[in-house]
């Protein structure tokens, strides 16, 4: 008997439509162990004020103070005013979770996506349009999808926080 653990085969999927998108965005999220890089226009319509991704999200951060989850976009007004359950997160997990703001090129870069681990990653080309994928334990893709926040992060500064007020 082997103990040899294999790795699961990569896993990629069609989505078509905007409930699918929101659906592999937290199918994504529940499989993440240690980091999570999402970068959206503004948030508003990936699901991550709701309560499953919430639970998701608190239950990944309490696994270890370790825990990571960057998000990039372009506009945080959604985030700052319409987003409680993720303003909630931020101030309990305020240490483990980074909200930046895109500037120059990155600013007008257009597709989304949600990357979970350098593993699992859901990606619109177009976030305007409902087409996309998903890939599942797929670190050859998702090492792409890393280098591509990694540029977008780096055009990008601190622009909601705990204790942001007025807003």
């Amino acid at each position: 008997m082997s103990t040899e653990q294999t790795e699961p085969a990569p896993e990629r999927a069609l989505i078509t439509s905007r409930r699918e998108y929101v659906d592999a965005v937290t199918r994504v999220l529940g499989l993440a162990r240690h980091e999570i890089r999402i970068f959206d226009p503004d948030l508003a319509d990936i699901g991550l004020n709701n309560e499953e991704a919430t639970r998701l999200l608190h239950q990944f951060f309490v696994r270890s103070r370790t825990q990571r989850l960057f998000i990039a976009v372009h506009d945080t007004g959604f985030v700052a005013k319409r987003a409680p359950h993720l303003m909630r997160l931020l101030g309990t997990f305020s240490g483990n979770m980074l909200i930046h703001k895109t500037q120059g090129d990155a600013a007008r870069v257009q597709d989304c996506f949600a990357l979970a681990d350098e593993e699992h990653f859901v990606r619109r080309k177009v976030a305007q349009q409902a087409r996309g994928a998903v890939y599942m334990n797929d670190p050859k893709e998702a090492r792409g999808m890393r280098e591509r926040f990694d540029e977008i992060w780096e055009s990008s500064y601190l622009a909601v926080s705990a204790s942001t007020v007025g807003l």
